[in-house]
């Protein structure tokens, strides 16, 4: 008992030594832990200056690097990464393949950090010029509209547009599409709707919309008819007819010409007027088709008609 006493003693007497002791060891610990260079990989943005407005990146280009830094813990700790920055100065930018090698300097670290190593190590950027270039402009449609129904006509307005872009691209186009106009009903008429243009990133135009002007109608075809010629305005009138049947060239549509009875809904006729005297007058011969039809000749186009 008397030895734990004298040991028990002993530690109490030198207590708040050990307690200073050891605060000072932790103290010296970290300070020298927290001076200890480290290595750590940040990502960082790259931000791109003087390039040359006559020119376009087609590939090659990053917008983030990665850098290996060197620093104490402490030091890494409290920088903001999301400030840092690759200034990438172009203003050296030539035509066709440019190598550019990126010097870890140009990152905006603070003074106690070191750029070990950055990733990519260089940018192998295909260059291009940019020219402007009036093209025309060509309509694009879609919609399941009839079998029997056809674009009739379409228009835009304006009919060209200027496009600035790469000269290897703009120099291959033939025109400038627009987006597909959607058409809904099966059988359409008449279509007219602003719809914007079909171009690529790397290419933009003042004119952003066009006006496009969509016909449609039936699908027409040609077909000859005869049929005897009917008078009309010839009441209690006794004429005789020279010929009595003529044939007309004409343009139906074509889900006409599918039903039964079409024949009866064509009619040609002359007219002979009030008053008319007696014997031979020549007389031009009419016709009434379908709606959508047309008449594209008429053989014989006079008739000779006898009143007696």
């Amino acid at each position: 008992m008397i030895i734990y006493s004298k040991i028990y003693n002993m530690l109490r007497s030198n207590l708040q030594y050990r307690i200073l002791a050891l605060v000072l060891a932790v103290f010296f610990w970290y300070l020298i832990s927290g001076q200890e260079k480290v290595e750590m990989w940040v990502e960082v943005s790259v931000e791109v200056s003087q390039v040359p407005e006559e020119y376009t990146i087609m590939s090659g280009m990053v917008s983030k690097v990665t850098v290996r830094c060197r620093a104490t813990k402490t030091m890494l700790s409290r920088m903001e990464v999301g400030r840092l920055a690759y200034n990438l100065d172009l203003s050296g930018l030539e035509h066709g393949e440019n190598t550019i090698v990126l010097d870890p300097k140009r990152i905006n670290l603070p003074r106690a950090v070191q750029a070990v190593e950055i990733t990519p190590h260089r940018l192998d950027l295909e260059v291009d010029r940019l020219i402007i270039r009036e093209l025309p402009v060509e309509i694009e449609w879609k919609g399941a509209i009839s079998p029997y129904y056809e674009l009739k006509d379409k228009s835009v307005e304006p009919a060209s547009v200027r496009i600035k872009g790469p000269e290897n691209i703009i120099q291959n186009m033939d025109a400038v599409k627009t987006r597909p106009l959607a058409v809904e009903d099966e059988r359409p008429g008449m279509i007219q709707r602003r719809v914007g243009l079909v171009l690529g990133p790397e290419m933009e135009t003042g004119t952003p919309d066009v006006r496009v002007e969509l016909v449609f109608g039936p699908l027409l075809e040609e077909i000859w008819v005869r049929k005897p010629v009917e008078v009309t305005g010839a009441e209690d009138i006794k004429y005789t007819l020279e010929p009595d049947h003529v044939r007309g060239n004409l343009k139906l549509p074509r889900e006409l010409l599918q039903q039964e009875g079409w024949r009866d809904r064509i009619h040609y006729y002359v007219e002979i007027e009030p008053g008319v005297e007696r014997g031979m007058h020549e007389l031009q011969v009419h016709a009434i088709v379908p709606e959508h039809g047309r008449v594209l000749e008429m053989r014989p186009e006079v008739i000779e008609v006898k009143i007696e």
